[in-house]
């Protein structure tokens, strides 16, 4: 039964915020006919800073079953009831809030990388339009297209994987290192400029336990930071090298280098350092994607002479 704010005792205790005693309900007019039987009632608010968040109502089929003294024990019972109440709707909130944070984290990750790959996807089309390209250019940067392409879709996919699980799944299998990295370059050089050098070196027989979609988000943020750090031009190197047993990435540049007071402060999300545009997500996106990996990164940088990021695979 619905019971209006104000209509009958439920509803006076809840408008006025004062406990309400019935000895006798055949007597007081008050009362809705609601539960049989009932011959007295006693109701209390809920309050919680001074809000009345709900009522606590208990009923007799005695008249003259409650005292003064139920009054205080109900009231006190009711105090806690309304602190756990609202300590449970203020959890609730906060879930929510962390949930949405996740979300947001999440979306503005993807979008930065979707933005990425339109980008090579528009800088790629400016070049097929060149007349004097050659031809075997022309396959490359087609190869550029489809793998961008190829990018945006798995982005899209990871969104709705998110939304149907609320979980954002990674998928790992031995993927052999080459054509991941010669992908990576030909798309670097789709936005590089004529100045700068895009290099890799590994072994042909290398493969590696990975995520290829994220690995190659994490290679590609690395490799446009590296470019972005060079505007006189220079060189970034990709080199995969085994020491002491342990597979090692580098990805190097000989851009502008970051000082010592800055570095820790790259990985934050916001964070930009010495770029003309940008968001501050890349490195905060590929730290996240080193740590699903169970890999480890740091980063050696000096003023002037460059950045190298050092990638341990385990």
């Amino acid at each position: 039964m619905n019971i209006g704010l104000g209509d009958g005792v439920c509803g006076r205790v809840a408008k006025s915020g004062r406990t309400i005693l019935v000895e006798d309900t055949l007597q007081e007019p008050m009362v809705l006919k609601g539960v049989e039987n009932c011959r007295s009632e006693l109701c209390t608010p809920l309050v919680y800073n001074e809000k009345v968040v709900g009522v606590f109502n208990v009923e007799s089929d005695k008249s003259g079953f409650f005292t003064e003294r139920d009054i205080g024990l109900l009231e006190t019972l009711a105090t806690q009831v309304a602190a756990a109440m609202e300590t449970t709707r203020l959890r609730e909130e906060l879930s929510r809030t962390e949930k949405l944070s996740v979300v947001g984290a999440m979306a503005s990750s993807i979008l930065h990388d979707i933005r990425s790959d339109i980008h090579t996807l528009y800088v790629s089309s400016d070049l097929l339009r060149n007349p004097e390209i050659k031809p075997e250019r022309i396959g490359k940067l087609a190869d550029t297209v489809k793998s961008a392409g190829e990018n945006i879709y798995g982005l899209i996919e990871e969104i709705l994987e998110f939304v149907r699980t609320g979980k954002s799944r990674i998928s790992m299998k031995q993927v052999e290192l080459f054509p991941v990295l010669e992908s990576v370059v030909e798309q670097a050089r789709s936005f590089a400029p004529d100045n700068v050098s895009v290099e890799f070196a590994v072994d042909n027989d290398v493969a590696l336990e990975m995520d290829r979609g994220r690995f190659k988000r994490m290679v590609l943020n690395l490799v446009r930071n590296a470019v972005e750090a060079m505007p006189d031009g220079g060189v970034v190197r990709i080199v995969y090298k085994e020491v002491n047993g342990e597979g090692v990435i580098e990805v190097a540049d000989t851009g502008v280098g970051i000082d010592g007071s800055q570095l820790e402060k790259i990985w934050e999300p916001l964070y930009t350092h010495g770029k003309k545009s940008g968001v501050g997500l890349g490195m905060a996106i590929v730290r996240k994607i080193v740590e699903e990996h169970g890999w480890k990164i740091s980063v050696k940088s000096e003023v002037g002479q460059g950045t190298t990021f050092t990638i341990k695979t385990g």
